[in-house]
Order: C-alpha cells, then structure tokens, then sequence
C-alpha cells in the first residue's frame, strides 16, 4: 500500500463519515469530482495545498510528516 492509498482511504472514511458525496466535497475544495476520485483511489499526486482543503472541508487535522521534534530541535 502506497501513501497514496493511505491518504485516498482516510479521505473516503471520513468522508463518508460526513456523509458528503464526492461531487459535494469536490464542490467544497474547488476540484473536480475526477479529479477527488483519482486521490480517493491513490492514483492521484495531490498538492499539499489541495490535501489542506480537503483535511479542512472534512474537519481532519493536516499534519507536517517533516516537522523536526522539539526534542531534536533543542539540539540544534
């Protein structure tokens, strides 16, 4: 499993969650319902823009995976 299958997995779970259709969600973040497709099937490289708009739209908390721990960071 990729981290594009990932992703298109925790969009499609909370989405559904939401209850929203793709086209209400797509409409939301100002994308094309293929296009939210594609990413809900992993086979989509979305920005981290675009995964911004969707973590917002979908009350997800859009988390930094290269943000150095402040333990790291003391010791710099």
């Amino acid at each position: 499993m990729t981290i594009y299958d990932e992703i298109g997995e925790t969009i499609v779970s909370a989405r559904k969650e939401k209850k929203l259709t793709q086209e209400q969600l797509a409409l939301e973040c100002d994308i094309s319902v293929s296009y939210l497709r594609c990413i809900e099937h992993g086979s989509a490289n979305p920005t981290i823009n675009e995964l911004h708009l969707i973590a917002k739209a979908l009350q997800l908390e859009l988390r930094n995976p290269l943000a150095v721990p402040a333990s790291i960071r003391a010791r710099l």
